[in-house]
């Protein structure tokens, strides 16, 4: 089988869930229960431009001004490509999107948590609590704020902003916003920031976000203290603990002249709960820690453990 082929034929494999080419002509992928595999295959350059051609069915990539992008493929799946002399070569990572994203029963059913604590989860989210969903690279975050997003009022406006679509939700009246990198024809970006700010203006009754990584954090940080309820979010961070820390630095690079501690009592007045996830060394994903933010102690933001999860056990 030609090498292009074997990448078509990963690409459409339902148990791969990641399919990673690197510069060496090396294809890597993750599967279903197996972690992550080398496939027998060592594409060339050409190959796999055509291979990303008809993925994403388009012959454009990216350009010579910006020798990486963000792409979406024709199924959804998030496409991330860089190229010298950003990388020694052309380097391909491809999360593909599942046909179906797991609904909460499905994620306990999985081991990912317990009914007890999903049962809590959903009450969370029906009173329009503010959730943080924490984790490190590739912990399920993304598939929990579905799963918790799911349980959303039916007769909610829900607006999703995200960088790259990777988000369905079964209510009706839903928005999907995303950003815009700059273009060759010169545009310019759209940053989450700015949809943010623009999501404020459209009446939502909750807005969600695939993924805080900016300063838009200061936006929703101020959104949630103006009466903006319910609002859903993700964060890569290893601990309930350090997210708090990580906020604080993404507020600040929004360029705040603000003390460290009006900056903990705004994340303290916003922020209702956090969720951390993490990927057990056998690759399975576990929700490893639900808090509880419940005040400050002289300068630092106070939490309560609701639910923990000892993998010792």
């Amino acid at each position: 089988m030609p090498d292009i082929e074997k990448l078509v034929s990963a690409f459409e494999d339902p148990s791969v869930v990641e399919l990673m080419v690197n510069p060496d002509g090396s294809v890597y992928a993750e599967v279903v229960g197996k972690g992550i595999e080398r496939l027998n295959a060592a594409p060339t350059p050409q190959d796999i431009a055509a291979f990303l051609n008809g993925v994403l069915g388009t012959s454009e990539v990216f350009g010579q001004d910006r020798p990486y992008a963000d792409l979406s493929a024709l199924d959804g799946s998030r496409v991330h490509v860089i190229a010298p002399p950003l990388a020694r070569g052309l380097t391909v990572t491809i999360r593909k999107r599942p046909a179906k994203r797991p609904a909460l029963a499905e994620l306990v059913d999985l081991g990912t948590l317990s009914q007890p604590c999903a049962d809590f989860l959903t009450y969370l989210v029906g009173q329009k609590l503010n959730i943080l969903v924490v984790g490190g690279a590739s912990s399920g975050k993304t598939t929990l704020l579905g799963a918790l997003a799911a349980h959303a009022g039916k007769d909610e406006r829900i607006v999703v902003l995200e960088d790259t679509p990777e988000l369905t939700l079964p209510q009706k009246h839903t928005l999907y916003l995303r950003t815009r990198l700059r273009d060759a024809s010169g545009r310019p970006d759209v940053s989450l920031r700015d949809l943010v700010v623009n999501t404020l203006r459209m009446r939502p009754d909750r807005i969600i976000v695939g993924e805080t990584r900016g300063p838009e954090a200061a936006d929703m940080l101020q959104a949630m203290n103006v009466g903006c309820d319910g609002m859903l979010t993700t964060l890569h961070a290893n601990s309930a603990r350090e997210a708090m820390t990580r906020i604080e630095t993404l507020v600040l690079q929004a360029g705040i002249d603000m003390p460290l501690k009006a900056i903990r009592a705004n994340i303290v007045a916003a922020v209702d709960f956090v969720v951390f996830l993490a990927r057990l060394g056998d690759g399975s994903r576990k929700i490893m820690q639900v808090a509880e933010l419940t005040g400050m102690e002289i300068e630092t933001i106070s939490m309560s453990d609701l639910f923990t999860l000892d993998v010792r056990k």
